[in-house]
């Protein structure tokens, strides 16, 4: 049984582990997913960038005064536009000028600040430029293919900040004159967290219900292994069982000779075997009648159990003939014990209307003799105090 619980134990285990490393697996899968997802959405916004911009727009930024307002409020106005369109959170463009430093050219707005004029304006410094953006510009071997033309993406590595969670994306552009600039298109994706928060709540979901729905396969398997192991130990104790008497049979009086004797022969650990016999049972039979026979065959199993330690061994070897084999005993001891059974037998109430008594035969193996020639032994020892009269016992010498 306990085998079974065991398999069954590492079966659900396992099981259980190849959910949870798949939904690990899913957990990150997804959210390559949708960050992928988002890029492509970001590429593709910042690609429509120069399509709302004048062609030379950024051969002609080159000064504070180089693009007019009106040019510069078109210019929000169509990123603006854009933006909304395309679910971004910002569009913007950026150039390295002489004075090394960062400059917005063009940029959406949000609603609010257009509203309150406060949108980015042309030629606005733009200190808080990210690592990213300014890698771009420094990349100068980068083959840009022909102008106006993109050629590789960077990708602003995830940022939290007090407004959500955003992906950034900037593409390095060369113009028809050489000129370098960088578009910059910002996406908020909290709502990323959000759905990998849901995937995984659901995944918590599915795994109680999971474990809710094992739980009753787990118990009536683990009934039904019960049940086999109940019918196999009732199988095993019967096939080892006296059916009469209730103690050990024939077979398993066989083996545990086996046992012992081959323990003495290589382990040196001595036992006595006690052999007995009813004397004139086959009276009570023929005057009582079979069934008061059993009876008192039961009744003297039960005497011999009682007399006998746990450790000890008791069976019918046959009939009205009886085993006990005494482990870690000489001869001493077992005649002690046989004294005792005598007794035993003749303080029974229930069994002296009978004038019940019994024969012994009592041995000690040794390294000379083979196991049968032990038992026979003991046979000869046994049949020889039914010679000299019965209820009495007889040692091997």
């Amino acid at each position: 049984m306990r085998r079974e619980t065991i398999k069954m134990a590492a079966a659900v285990g396992f099981t259980i582990t190849i959910l949870t490393l798949y939904s690990i697996w899913n957990y990150f899968h997804e959210k390559d997913r949708l960050i992928a997802q988002i890029d492509k959405q970001l590429y593709s916004a910042a690609v429509a960038v120069p399509f709302v911009l004048e062609d030379d727009f950024h051969d002609r930024a080159v000064s504070k005064t180089s693009i007019s307002q009106k040019e510069d409020n078109q210019n929000i106005k169509n990123l603006t536009k854009l933006n909304n369109q395309l679910g971004t959170k910002f569009l913007y463009t950026v150039i390295l000028y002489k004075d090394k430093e960062y400059y917005l050219t063009s940029s959406s707005a949000l609603d609010s600040e257009i509203k309150n004029h406060t949108e980015v304006r042309y030629f606005t410094p733009y200190p808080d430029a990210s690592e990213t953006l300014k890698n771009s510009f420094k990349h100068l071997s980068t083959d840009y293919i022909t102008p106006n033309k993109i050629y590789k993406p960077f990708y602003v590595p995830i940022f939290s900040d007090r407004w959500g969670t955003y992906r950034s994306i900037v593409l390095p552009i060369q113009t028809p004159n050489g000129n370098l600039y960088v578009i910059g298109v910002d996406m908020d994706i909290t709502y990323v967290n959000h759905i990998l928060k849901q995937n995984t709540i659901q995944t918590l979901l599915s795994f109680l219900l999971f474990l809710i729905a094992i739980i009753p396969i787990i118990i009536a398997y683990r009934n039904i292994i019960e049940d086999k192991h109940k019918e196999y130990q009732e199988v095993s104790q019967k096939s080892i069982t006296d059916p009469l008497t209730g103690i050990f049979n024939r077979y398993k009086l066989d083996n545990e000779l086996e046992r012992f004797y081959k323990d003495y022969q290589e382990n040196d650990i001595s036992f006595a075997l006690l052999m007995l016999d009813l004397d004139y049972f086959k009276n009570i039979n023929d005057k009582y009648g079979h069934q008061e026979g059993d009876r008192v065959l039961k009744r003297f199993a039960q005497i011999l159990k009682e007399c006998t330690r746990q450790t000890d061994t008791v069976g019918r070897w046959g009939g009205e003939e009886f085993i006990i084999i005494y482990p870690n005993s000489n001869l001493d001891n077992a005649l002690l014990l046989a004294q005792k059974l005598h007794l035993a037998l003749k303080e029974c109430k229930d069994l002296q209307k009978y004038n019940l008594t019994v024969s012994i035969g009592l041995g000690v193996p040794k390294k000379e003799f083979t196991l049968e020639q032990f038992i026979q032994n003991v046979d000869e020892a046994l049949y020889k105090a039914k010679d000299l009269g019965r209820d009495q016992t007889v040692k091997v010498k």
